[in-house]
């Protein structure tokens, strides 16, 4: 059961954890939480293309390292998915990845080659609604 204190944005990130799809894409499209769900239709509806494009990564038999190409040259002008804020596209898309992610070895040379999506990723996860295990990237001093 649902607390009634719980935040639509907490309530969407526990629903993209669970996979429950058409729970998760009723909450954007009627979602409370204009911020973190789209704050206008066109808003909305961007955010609910990225989070279906979530689900296509996870049920995807194509290489992960494509999705991950080319999220990383998407994110290469952006800060978030869509918008200027973190949203419920930003989450499931992280979510999507997490495994792949978790489960690479990840090097200083392939956190270059990802340096977009790393640091799109580090900003996801260290906000109040990640609740997976976080995935640790290389700390690269700015004076050598």
């Amino acid at each position: 059961a649902v607390v009634s204190t719980q935040s639509t944005g907490d309530l969407c990130c526990r629903l993209i954890s669970d996979v429950n799809h058409e729970k998760l894409l009723s909450k954007i499209t009627n979602g409370k939480d204009p911020g973190y769900c789209g704050s206008t239709r066109e808003d909305t509806a961007k955010i609910l293309q990225w989070v279906q494009y979530s689900y296509k990564i996870r049920d995807s038999k194509i290489p992960m390292e494509r999705y991950a190409d080319e999220l990383n040259c998407y994110l290469a002008q952006r800060t978030f998915m869509s918008g200027n804020s973190l949203t419920v596209a930003d989450v499931a898309v992280a979510t999507a990845i997490h495994s792949y992610l978790k489960s690479l070895l990840i090097t200083p040379e392939i956190q270059w080659e990802l340096s977009h999506l790393v640091r799109w990723f580090n900003l996801v996860q260290s906000s109040h609604s990640w609740n997976l295990v976080r995935v640790n990237f290389f700390r690269k001093s700015l004076y050598l």
